[in-house]
């Protein structure tokens, strides 16, 4: 039960939360405000909830850090998607409690109803500020009645005292072209969202304050297994001859000497197909292994599961090589950066199930996502610009064909190494990098401070 403090309190939260969003993170280009707006939420989180949920504000501060260290907008919107399911998490983590041992099912339906029960929560403000307004309808009506005589007394003023005054009508259309400048689709864009963020925040802790007291252990699936090892032996066994064919093949030549390739092809030409279909063969096996597993107990299905997530290993090593020789060849990009880095955390996600198989009692999918989040916060904390561009940069000076062109479009980040191209003997590619510096901006308010923008400004 909600009481009357906490009332206050709450809707104290949701008017800090939505002027906040919309005055510290709404701004285009928001640096050390987003931080800022971090900070605000945690204080004000630390005196409405228990004190081990701000163990939950580290992955959302680092991402808000984000905003502050570096000048690439590519998290911005992910960023906000990323801290608000986080918030739900808290929320499951305080009401219910979680474990590696939860089962995947019950985890996340109690995430799911989180959510639901957030945006349900949108509307108690306004029951609240229905019942308060029914306890004091005298006094509504009587200020309704003053304000609906006021507005026509008002109007009909203004309109003689413009006809009668020439600088007072142009001091009244002055102020109502201000209001008009202001209020545009922008403005209501970032209002709206603020309001929406401040309702989501609020119906998460008044979730967490109407359930705190009432916890509930997170049920186990009770869905019957049809343990049917014929089936599924001959599903898997099938599948594994064809891998096993594919497999052979890689080793003979993807991974074998460099002269060896049929049809006159070479490793950069052989490696710029398949590397999407591995990667989507990666996600199929690895669903296909968690299904067997749970479908049965059988050991020769375990051993089919093992073999099957070793030959997934190599095709995620066939997918890292094949990106790793187109690399070579065209360079970095952001899409290759990102994917090198994801075959990366996705081959930790393997050795898990790895020990899945062998003792399937922990919840898998749960360890998939702390190891995803791991994965999205040091992509966070990762210039990601400037080590494309020192890539790009290193192989134009080597051998005069690196993608120049390419990386000054990047943000800001990359700037010190943009720089060392100021000094290349090729003019057009000293305009590229003059043309690149000064098109960054320093930064227009306090709101805007970035450390990024602000050393590539004094590098120019």
């Amino acid at each position: 039960m909600i009481y009357s403090a906490q009332k206050r309190n709450l809707i104290l939260y949701l008017l800090i939360s939505t002027v906040s969003f919309i005055f510290l993170v709404t701004i285009p280009e928001a640096g050390i405000s987003v931080l800022i707006f971090v900070i605000i939420q945690a204080a004000a989180l630390r005196l409405l909830l228990p004190r081990k949920s701000l163990l939950f504000f580290a992955p959302i501060f680092i991402l808000a850090l984000n905003s502050f260290i570096s000048a690439n907008p590519m998290w911005r919107a992910a960023n906000i998607v990323v801290a608000a399911a986080i918030y739900a998490a808290m929320s499951v983590k305080i009401t219910y409690g979680i474990s590696l041992k939860d089962t995947s099912l019950a985890f996340f339906r109690r995430l799911a109803e989180t959510i639901a029960h957030a945006f349900a929560s949108f509307g108690v403000p306004i029951s609240w500020g229905a019942q308060a307004q029914i306890q004091n309808v005298p006094t509504i009506r009587r200020v309704l009645k003053g304000v609906a005589i006021s507005v026509p007394v008002l109007l009909f003023l203004t309109v003689v005292l413009s006809s009668a005054d020439l600088i007072f009508s142009r001091f009244v259309e002055n102020i109502f072209n201000e209001i008009f400048a202001f209020i545009n689709f922008k403005t209501v864009e970032r209002v709206l969202s603020g309001i929406f963020v401040g309702l989501y925040l609020f119906g998460i802790v008044y979730v967490i304050s109407n359930f705190k007291n009432e916890p509930e252990e997170l049920e186990t699936e009770k869905i019957s297994r049809v343990d049917d090892s014929i089936v599924i032996g001959i599903v898997l066994g099938s599948a594994l001859i064809i891998y096993t064919l594919f497999v052979v093949i890689q080793f003979g030549y993807l991974f074998a000497s460099l002269n060896n390739l049929p049809y006159n092809l070479n490793h950069v030409n052989y490696a710029r197909r398949g590397f999407f279909e591995l990667l989507f063969l990666t996600f199929v096996n690895i669903s296909a292994i968690l299904v067997s597993v749970w479908l049965t107990k059988a050991k020769v299905i375990r051993l089919m599961c093992i073999y099957l997530c070793a030959v997934t290993v190599v095709l995620l090593a066939s997918s890292f090589y094949r990106m790793y020789l187109y690399g070579e060849d065209d360079g970095l990009t952001r899409m290759r950066f990102l994917v090198l880095g994801f075959l990366f955390f996705e081959l930790i996600g393997l050795l898990f199930t790895f020990c899945y198989i062998a003792k399937p009692k922990f919840n898998i999918v749960l360890v998939y996502c702390l190891i995803a989040l791991s994965y999205f916060l040091l992509l966070n904390l990762t210039p990601i610009d400037r080590i494309i561009a020192r890539d790009q940069v290193n192989r134009y000076f080597a051998t005069g064909r690196g993608g120049v062109e390419y990386s000054v479009t990047l943000s800001p980040d990359a700037a010190p190494e943009i720089a060392r191209l100021l000094s290349s003997p090729n003019e057009k590619t000293q305009e590229l990098a003059r043309k690149y510096f000064e098109s960054i901006e320093a930064s227009k308010g306090w709101r805007q401070w970035n450390l990024s923008r602000i050393r590539a400004v004094r590098m120019y």
